[in-house]
């Protein structure tokens, strides 16, 4: 391994872009490429040490020391031999976990181009005026809340009672962590404080009527006051949400078009159980 070390000092003293955009390169180009059936060679060039070398300097954020890159060959080496080995004795095929890897690799590589895109403001406004409803920001809250304890059938049932009775006020109270009274609370905090069904149960609690809501702590009276809904969105102000929901579906719309595509080369026969 010594003798890469003349080259590995000089591959240290590029800058740092150099490892990371020739090792990306390098590795990207090289990933796909199994060796040729029964090749006993394994060559390690300057290509190779670069990639290894920018896997390094992403993981740690610095190059390696030498030591470090002769053990980083060695490593490469080992996985070559390995792989090599376990190929030559079939050990992948029919193997469930190596599909499931291989297939991801294929559907990386089939919504690679998707991934890297930018969509238009048209094309991000098409898909907001598509579905305003999803990318409306939650409303917000003004409510009282007493808390009655832990939530239990018993405590239901008195409950329910003393609300259709209109005696709620003669229930008795616990202690708790949380203001009695909350002034314009977003659905996101109450949810944080209170629990996704809490929250969930104010989109359509009646306003300015008690009734009784169970949360992360136990049983609750609950009067809302006001219920605030906000303006339509605007693009600007969801704009990373659009993004993701486009590019996600123009990698699955890309996945779809690879497979139907390699599909169109191959006989599928289903035999069914009879």
């Amino acid at each position: 391994m010594t003798d890469w070390r003349a080259g590995a000092r000089a591959l240290l003293r590029e800058p740092l872009l150099h490892f990371l955009v020739v090792g990306a390169l390098v590795f990207a180009g090289l990933a796909g490429r199994p060796p040729a059936p029964g090749e006993r060679r394994i060559v390690v060039d300057e290509m190779v040490v670069a990639g290894l070398v920018n896997h390094h300097v992403q993981a740690f954020r610095r190059p390696p020391t030498p030591a470090e890159l002769d053990e980083l060959i060695r490593d490469h080496v080992r996985n070559e031999v390995y792989y090599r080995e376990a190929l030559r004795l079939g050990l992948d095929r029919d193997d469930d976990v190596v599909k499931k890897r291989l297939r991801n690799k294929m559907l990386a590589i089939a919504g690679a181009e998707a991934e890297a895109a930018q969509p238009s403001d048209a094309e991000l406004q098409a898909l907001l005026d598509k579905d305003p409803a999803r990318y409306a920001l939650p409303p917000r809250y003004t409510l009282t809340q007493r808390y009655l304890g832990e939530d239990t059938p018993a405590l239901r049932a008195r409950a329910a009672a003393a609300l259709q009775a209109g005696t709620q006020a003669t229930l008795p109270t616990e202690p708790f962590p949380l203001p009695g009274r909350l002034v314009d609370a977003a659905a996101f905090d109450l949810a944080q404080e209170f629990g996704d069904d809490f929250a969930a149960a104010l989109a359509t609690a009646p306003i300015g009527q008690w009734v009784a809501l169970p949360s992360g702590f136990g049983l609750h009276l609950v009067r809302l006051e006001q219920r605030h809904t906000l303006p339509p969105p605007r693009l600007a102000d969801v704009r990373q949400r659009l993004e993701n929901d486009w590019r996600s579906a123009a990698v699955r719309k890309a996945e779809e078009a690879q497979l139907k595509s390699l599909l169109a080369g191959y006989d599928v026969v289903i035999a069914r159980p009879k």
